[in-house]
């Protein structure tokens, strides 16, 4: 799929002036619409990182910095998503939305956001059954959306470390109207795609049979407040680190009986165990927009049964004042680790034949170095400009600038993570709506 998204977005960005909306057909059943991002992006030329906007993206050229020339710069944030709907009956409908993005799965199926049936059985209750947008944050559904919202992008720090677009299940919703006030109750379960993360030059499935979902929503004005909760088992075990070598290996040593250092190994072979894992995300959001101010603010903790998968606290806030067709805005956004770096007592090798040292130490920093590999320390300041030319296209021009403690570099990858980095990145992003 390498450059199909660039080359779809750069032919649809050419007729972003011809373009009119495409509306339902002649007996009001068919309705298709679209969406695109056409973005490049340059950081300040820093040796030893490279930018990735979510962690199921591969940093390119082995760290280098892409220049404004290079595929790399211009497939982080471009994407191209087609919506289709048909209205069986007013109460019936089914959507299905492709969206094609830089990602490293190359399963056509990945690319496919929403496929679902709509089914509203009495009013205020609507029921979707089948591929479904994975909801529980401000952002779930509009993640994609360039034009819905004024960045460049969602934060980074609070959607980047999320690889989840969709799950394959059903949701439940509730609509409840007091007066000015307008109530959302929403429950979801099913399981994952099974989208790809990288590790190393391998890829990872993150599978999950079971994802719950459940957020209240309150709409009142100007005023839109939206709390959430999701739980998530993962059915799947790291294949990449079993084919590395890693498992076996722990396994070995784990059966060796050699305190404390066999002790140690059975610890790291049980904080990488992915299956049968489990995550709690708790999220809290609002957004005030009167149309001349916005601003939007969410607050995240998740918690894992185990080390190797997210134990954070994140948070952002943005602030966007809408003058005319400009609009300028402001962001800070920062996640922290709610865990202390896995470290072992003493090298295990230590006091053994020489023949076993360099195994051993070689398997011990091999395991530590996959354990501490997902931890996430950063914060970033953003600054942007927003300029709407079209009814339907904008422009928008954002520069970040990020700090990257010591082993915190998941969404900001590196060959060097022991060491702090202040990291500036320019984009630019056109995005348009048909």
């Amino acid at each position: 799929m390498k450059g199909i998204a660039v080359l779809s977005c750069l032919m649809i960005a050419s007729l972003v002036p011809l373009i009119t909306p495409l509306h339902a057909d002649e007996s009001g059943r068919w309705h298709i619409t679209g969406y695109g991002t056409l973005g490049v992006n340059q950081d300040d030329h820093h040796p030893r990182t490279s930018f990735i906007r979510d962690i199921s993206q591969r940093p390119q050229d082995s760290f280098t910095t892409s220049s404004w020339l290079t595929d790399d710069a211009w497939r982080r944030d471009t994407r191209l998503g087609l919506q289709v709907g048909y209205q069986f009956t007013p109460t019936l409908s089914a959507v299905s939305q492709l969206v094609l993005r830089d990602q490293v799965s190359p399963r056509l199926t990945h690319f496919i956001d929403w496929g679902y049936v709509a089914l509203t059985p009495i009013p205020d209750v609507d029921v979707r059954l089948g591929r479904v947008g994975f909801d529980v944050f401000l952002m779930s559904e509009q993640r994609n959306l360039g034009y819905s919202y004024p960045w460049v992008r969602p934060p980074v720090e609070f959607y980047g470390w999320v690889p989840l677009y969709s799950i394959d299940g059903a949701d439940l919703g509730y609509t409840l109207r007091d007066q000015e006030t307008r109530w959302r109750f929403k429950i979801q379960g099913g399981r994952s795609p099974g989208l790809g993360v990288p590790i190393d030059d391998d890829i990872f499935y993150v599978a999950s049979n079971k994802i719950m979902t459940a957020t209240l929503t309150r709409e009142s004005g100007p005023w839109l407040f939206k709390a959430g909760y999701s739980h998530v088992t993962f059915s799947k075990e790291a294949d990449p680190l079993a084919r590395m070598g890693l498992f076996a290996g722990l396994d070995e040593v784990a059966r060796l009986g050699i305190d404390p250092i066999s002790r140690d190994a059975d610890q790291l072979r049980r904080q990488m165990t992915w299956k049968n894992a489990r995550m709690n995300y708790f999220t809290i959001g609002s957004t005030y927009d009167d149309n001349d101010w916005l601003a939007q603010a969410e607050l995240g903790v998740v918690a894992s049964s185990i080390d190797m998968a997210m134990n954070n606290t994140m948070a952002y806030l943005g602030l966007a004042r809408r003058l005319g067709n400009w609009t300028p805005y402001a962001m800070v956004s920062a996640i922290r680790p709610n865990t202390t770096r896995y470290s072992s007592i003493r090298p295990w090798g230590d006091g053994l034949p020489q023949e076993l040292q360099g195994t051993l130490n070689g398997l011990q920093t091999g395991a530590q170095a996959a354990v501490n590999s997902t931890r996430i320390h950063q914060e970033t300041l953003t600054l942007g400009l927003r300029w709407d030319f079209s009814s339907r296209a904008a422009i928008k021009w954002q520069l970040d600038t990020t700090q990257v403690h010591p082993h915190g570099y998941l969404l900001r990858p590196s060959n060097d993570v022991a060491q702090a980095t202040t990291v500036h990145l320019f984009s630019v992003n056109l995005d348009f709506m048909f």
